[in-house]
């Protein structure tokens, strides 16, 4: 019997030390990425595929992401600094894949979550450059929707694309 109760008292005592601080659940929102949608840019407001689409960082060989035939993607934003660059890439399994050169500039804020998850990067005042177009660029137009990604907004899209 002594034992039981030492039993039951022992987790009872591990239980109650455990708080809610020390678990991070899955649904604790990490760093957002930035979510871009691509639409026609004959009709504004259609929403176009990109075929073989892939990105690269800049300084990098690999893709983020196997070429895919997507309207929209969600790509992280580089947490050790204030901007971001990237190639994006149509048609990548072609001989002659059409690449556009983006550069992102933002601000970055440091939120903290609980002891378990530590902190989240938000970006504020997002900004967007587009290289000089040449014979292989497939974007006609770019739109920032919004300035700022967060635990807000981390569903929605952020920037579209038309093409």
């Amino acid at each position: 019997m002594k034992r039981i109760l030492f039993l039951v008292f022992g987790i009872t005592l591990l239980s109650l030390g455990c708080t809610r601080d020390d678990i991070c659940t899955p649904e604790a929102s990490k760093t957002p990425l930035l979510i871009i949608s691509f639409y026609n840019a004959q009709n504004p407001e259609a929403r176009k595929t990109v075929n073989a689409f892939t990105v690269v960082r800049d300084g990098d060989e690999f893709n983020l992401f196997s070429p895919v035939t997507t309207d929209s993607i969600a790509i992280p934003l580089y947490t050790g600094a204030d901007f971001t660059d990237y190639f994006f890439v149509a048609n990548a399994n072609d001989n002659l894949p059409k690449v556009d050169f983006l550069s992102f500039t933002y601000q970055r804020e440091d939120e903290f979550i609980n002891r378990a998850c530590a902190f989240r990067t938000n970006f504020n005042n997002l900004e967007f450059s587009q290289a000089t177009p040449t014979q292989q660029s497939w974007i006609q137009d770019i739109f920032l929707r919004s300035d700022s990604i967060n635990a807000r907004n981390q569903n929605e899209a952020h920037i579209y694309i038309y093409h």
